[in-house]
């Protein structure tokens, strides 16, 4: 009784099996790679909107800052701003004529001092609404600010991921269109021998 002849190769999956099987995979990377490019497509729309909100706080604070320097400014030479310069002239010039009056020299300045508190007191009021409305812009800055460097970094991310499975899935697109070749080469091959066979068939 003859043994049956066991090949000591390893199986080899036909090339149609690997051909589909690196379809799934190929397919599968595809749909991994049009999620990521959604992704990408939403952060840098928020990307684009954090940046948007950062410029007109940015520009707004500006304004303010400007704003309260002008109010600054116009309220130093103005009624209280003036009532404090002369006092200040007034210390200067009785300090120089009469040096050895402590005592007037410290109530001259005393006056001047609180003249100063007067007048910074009123200009703080004036800029006040500036002034919060500042802090809140420079808030709504930085938070800006951070949400767009970190929007970006994960634009990186996610576009360094893109580009590997990209890699990936050409090299993928290269080998199953080599496959496809050579099975349809196999497949002729196959169709050639059959046909052969058959016409010697037809001779006998």
């Amino acid at each position: 009784m003859s043994k049956r002849r066991v090949s000591s190769r390893p199986h080899q999956p036909s090339l149609a099996y690997r051909r589909r099987t690196l379809f799934k995979e190929i397919t599968k990377i595809r749909n991994i790679i049009a999620e990521l490019e959604a992704d990408i497509s939403i952060f840098r729309e928020r990307a684009l909107a954090a940046n948007s909100d950062a410029t007109s706080a940015r520009e707004r604070l500006r304004y303010l800052i400007q704003e309260i320097t002008r109010i600054t400014q116009e309220e130093m030479t103005g009624n209280f701003g003036n009532t404090y310069a002369r006092s200040v002239r007034h210390y200067n010039d009785y300090s120089r004529i009469n040096p050895n009056d402590v005592e007037g020299i410290r109530s001259r300045y005393t006056e001047a001092t609180r003249l100063l508190d007067i007048t910074n007191a009123a200009i703080r009021e004036i800029i006040k609404p500036l002034r919060l409305e500042g802090e809140a812009k420079l808030q709504l800055l930085t938070k800006a600010n951070e949400k767009y460097e970190t929007l970006n970094a994960d634009i990186l991310e996610l576009t360094r991921q893109k580009d590997q499975l990209q890699n990936e899935l050409d090299e993928m697109n290269s080998e199953y269109l080599s496959l496809t070749i050579n099975e349809n080469v196999a497949r002729g091959k196959k169709q050639r021998r059959f046909t052969y066979k058959k016409c010697k068939k037809r001779k006998h």
